[in-house]
Formats: C-alpha cells, sequence, structure tokens
C-alpha cells in the first residue's frame, strides 16, 4: 500500500505543484491610451511630462494616476517534465522516465489592486499587488498506470510592469510588459511570472453619457521553469482504487526497477500521512493566446474594463479603475 501511495503521490504533488505556479494573475493593462486627433486643449498638471505641449496639439490624455481593483480567472494547460520526489527526510529520486502525464489543467480565482501613472504621454508605469484567492489543478496520470490527481491552495504575490502605447489613422496601440512574482501556501519560493501582451483599438467617443473603448490583442505568457515544494499525501490523490493500481504495477516491475522505487516506499511504510518533497520544471503548454477587451468611461474618473481571452488558454478580466489628477503644474506662461 505505502508502495502505490509513493510513487503515485510524487507524481501528483509535483504535477498539483506545477499547475498552481502558472499564475495568469496581471490584469488588464491600461487601454485608455492617449488619443490625438482634437482640438487645442489646455492640461493643468505635471503628470504626463510634455503633456501641457501635446494638449496643445490636440491630444488628450486620461487623468495621470489610477487605483483599480481587478478580478481574473484563468484556465490553462501546463507541460512538466525532469521530475524528482522524496518522502519526509528521504533523498530525492528522479521519476522522469517513469511518471508520463495526460492531461494537466490549472485554474485560478484572483483578485488584482494596481496603482498606475502615466509618466510620459506614452509610457504609462505601475504596481500591483495579487491575492490568488484559489488555485486549482488537476492532473491525469497515464503511466505507469492511470490515475487522476490535484491541489487547491492559496497565495499572495506582486509585481510591476510598464504599458507603451501610442496612436495612428484613428487606432492606438499598446505594449504591455510585466513581471510578478507570486508565493504560493504549498511551494518553498515565490514564482515569476512574465507577461508581453500587445493590443490595437480604437476610441469610439461617447454614446449614450459613456465613452467606448474596443481593443483585439495577444497575449505571451512564461514562467519561472523550477519549481519546489511539498504537499501532504493525503492531499495530492483523488478517486478511489488508486492503492490497488498501485501495488499491481510495483509487483510486476524487474527486481531493478522496484528498488529504485523501494528507496521512497520504505519511508512511507508506517502510520501517519507523509509529506512529498520534490523538485520539477515546468512550462505554458501554449504560451500564446488571443484577447479581446473593451473599456467603459462612466466619467473621466470612473473606469470599467473587461477582457476574455481564448484559443489555448481561457482567462477573463473585470476592473473598476479609478482616475485622478495631483500636481498641477502652475499658471501657464502669458502667449508672446
Amino acid at each position: 500500500m505505502s508502495v502505490r501511495r509513493g510513487a503515485s503521490r510524487r507524481r501528483a504533488a509535483a504535477c498539483a505543484l506545477a499547475f498552481a505556479t502558472a499564475l495568469l494573475v496581471s490584469e488588464v493593462a491600461s487601454a485608455q491610451a492617449p488619443d490625438a486627433g482634437h482640438g487645442a486643449s489646455s492640461w493643468p498638471y505635471k503628470f504626463p511630462i510634455w503633456g501641457e505641449k501635446l494638449a496643445e496639439r490636440g491630444i488628450r490624455f486620461p487623468l495621470p494616476f489610477g487605483i483599480g481593483l481587478n478580478y481574473a480567472y484563468a484556465d490553462q494547460a501546463i507541460a512538466i517534465s525532469n521530475i524528482a520526489v522524496g518522502v519526509n527526510d528521504g533523498p530525492m529520486t528522479d521519476l522522469s522516465k517513469i511518471i508520463k502525464f495526460g492531461d494537466l489543467n490549472s485554474r485560478i480565482n484572483a483578485l488584482n489592486l494596481r496603482a498606475d501613472l502615466w509618466l510620459f504621454p506614452f509610457v504609462n508605469i505601475y504596481g500591483m499587488a495579487n491575492y490568488i484567492v484559489e488555485s486549482k489543478t488537476q492532473v491525469s496520470v497515464v503511466e505507469p498506470f492511470a490515475f487522476d490527481a490535484g491541489a487547491v491552495q492559496s497565495g499572495v504575490g506582486g509585481g510591476f510592469g510598464a504599458t507603451f502605447s501610442g496612436g495612428a489613422l484613428g487606432l492606438f496601440g499598446t505594449l504591455d510588459l510585466n513581471w510578478t512574482w507570486n508565493k504560493m501556501e504549498k511551494l518553498d519560493k515565490p514564482v515569476g511570472t512574465f507577461l508581453l501582451t500587445p493590443r490595437i483599438g480604437k476610441n469610439f467617443g461617447t454614446f449614450a453619457g459613456l465613452e467606448w473603448i474596443l481593443w483585439v490583442g495577444g497575449m505571451r505568457q512564461s514562467i519561472q521553469a523550477d519549481t519546489k515544494g511539498e504537499i501532504r499525501l493525503s492531499d495530492a490523490v483523488s478517486g478511489s482504487g488508486f492503492q490497488e493500481k498501485l501495488q499491481g504495477w510495483y509487483d510486476g516491475l524487474p527486481p531493478g526497477s522496484q528498488a529504485v522505487v523501494d528507496g521512497i516506499v520504505g519511508r512511507l511504510n508506517g502510520d501517519g500521512d507523509p509529506v512529498i518533497h520534490y523538485q520539477l520544471d515546468k512550462a505554458i503548454k501554449y504560451p500564446w493566446n488571443m484577447l479581446i477587451g473593451g473599456e467603459i468611461g462612466i466619467t473621466k474618473a470612473w473606469r470599467i474594463r473587461t477582457e476574455v481571452g481564448f484559443i489555448h488558454r481561457t482567462q477573463f478580466v473585470l476592473g473598476l479603475n479609478y482616475r485622478f489628477g495631483l500636481f498641477e503644474a502652475g499658471p501657464a506662461a502669458p502667449a508672446k
């Protein structure tokens, strides 16, 4: 019985934690870009830098500062390799050639708080704090025998980023880059995530008292490759019949192969709930996906934005953003 638990949980544990680290927490980048093609106007604030001069040329800006609260959901596939497992205080054992996975899936629900500033008319900088409400992983193992595993955990983290923007022919384009680090409760160290998100869109102006902005784009996600963590045996494996399958597999192994598993099995004998320690490499199976999004300006200050991702990764973001002005510029010099 302990034999079965050993081999399977190591895999289950390894997978479960890998998925939990695929964190699509970064929310919608600031899609409200400067808007050209208007009459000359005045700009009362010090930010963005050069804002006053460009306003005179017919460019309108969002209010310089913003605070946003966002909800994010993501469902995506993960790839795992180079798996090593140990039980309790035992040595790590390489199981990369033993374990083969079927579907590896991670679902995440998270909240994101973000503060941003239009530093220049074409550069928005921001910092953010993340709370992963729930990261739920589903693991399908097909070799050495079929079984399902999974894990549920929460986490906290944060990061920073920048959005570069420009406009032409009545359209705007943005390129968002951000880095986040999130500490999950069953991982030893924070996991780094990098997002690259190009978008192109249009501000359709005001209808029914609301400002309408729509865009399309793509997102490329990459996560830190190496992961270390631990999980209780009882938290890793789901479903029934696992022990019988594992024992049947172990009994059918040649002595040399059994010796590899014995090093783990010996530490699983006895009472208690063993702790599985694991090391693995993971990656997003499909790094790119498509995006469609929109923003509604209720007022210049209050904005609602949403975005949907599809093709290989399903994601949804809904956020409320409050924009405001600070640091008013001094009175303009009289015209000569």
